[in-house]
């Protein structure tokens, strides 16, 4: 079954991102910004040197970039040190997804990954997200390097080739992301993902829709602004719903529906 969501599944993303005291959405493959990054040191590139990183070694080449400033802020993992604001609104969090989507065992449907290395390769960041090798978001400018092969993650989306080939269908990652900014009151270079993923069989994407078993997830036809080319309408309409109640839910839960009772 999990093979054939796989295969026959869609996609519904939720992005949870904290940035310079801030939660906004995330947007998964849109350029970064291009403004260099006010980091007042030098980076660690010098020839045939190696950089020690979460016990691993990186061999520095033309393309490593990264500084000692942000060096020193990998591995803190703030949004796991107990409470910690970034980890009290990773629970709440997962405490709603735990609470509002079960399996048929009882058992919660998501499953959470919030100690994944940030650390990945060029690939997982870009190539397994089908990210053109010519896309901006790829620039020197935009990211930190420890080589050509390897990076500090950009976005908590590069995760996500390897969980699904794992086999899992619905899962959160949680984590730290590094990304070259000017730091002012809304920016700074290291900032925390939490995003959600689920993918749909046929079977639960169309379970109680009139004539449900005549519908499919997959075509081909053209890419418009509403849809991709792979994708029915139906498919789109009905994904781009569940996705906009689980947003719906997952605000409530965390700021409350919005009305207050009148007190004398």
């Amino acid at each position: 079954m999990v093979g054939s969501a796989l295969r026959r599944g869609s996609h519904a993303y939720v992005y949870l991102m904290s940035k310079a005291g801030h939660i906004s959405r995330g947007h998964q493959h849109q350029a970064w910004g291009s403004r260099p990054a006010a980091v007042q040191c030098v980076a660690l590139r010098a020839p045939g040197s190696v950089v020690e990183l979460l016990g691993k070694s990186y061999p520095q080449d033309d393309h490593s970039n990264l500084t000692q400033k942000v060096l020193a802020r990998v591995g803190r993992n703030l949004h796991n040190q107990q409470h910690h604001p970034l980890w009290l609104i990773k629970e709440r969090v997962k405490d709603h997804f735990y609470r509002q989507y079960v399996g048929r065992s009882g058992t919660p449907l998501f499953s959470v990954h919030d100690n994944l290395s940030p650390v990945v390769t060029t690939w997982q960041n870009f190539d397994s997200l089908l990210i053109p090798a010519e896309h901006p978001s790829r620039k020197k400018g935009d990211n930190y390097y420890l080589n050509r092969t390897h990076m500090l993650r950009a976005h908590t989306s590069a995760h996500q080739w390897d969980l699904l080939h794992a086999g899992l269908d619905a899962f959160l990652v949680v984590g730290d992301v590094y990304r070259r900014d000017q730091i002012d009151s809304q920016h700074y270079p290291v900032f925390h993902q939490l995003e959600a993923v689920r993918l749909f069989s046929k079977h639960e994407l169309f379970a109680g829709i009139e004539d449900g078993e005549s519908l499919q997830l997959f075509e081909q036809s053209s890419r418009s602004t509403h849809k991709q080319e792979t994708h029915t309408m139906e498919a789109m309409k009905l994904v781009e719903f569940d996705l906009k109640q689980t947003l719906t839910r997952l605000m409530k839960h965390l700021f409350g529906d919005g009305k207050y009772s009148n007190t004398g």
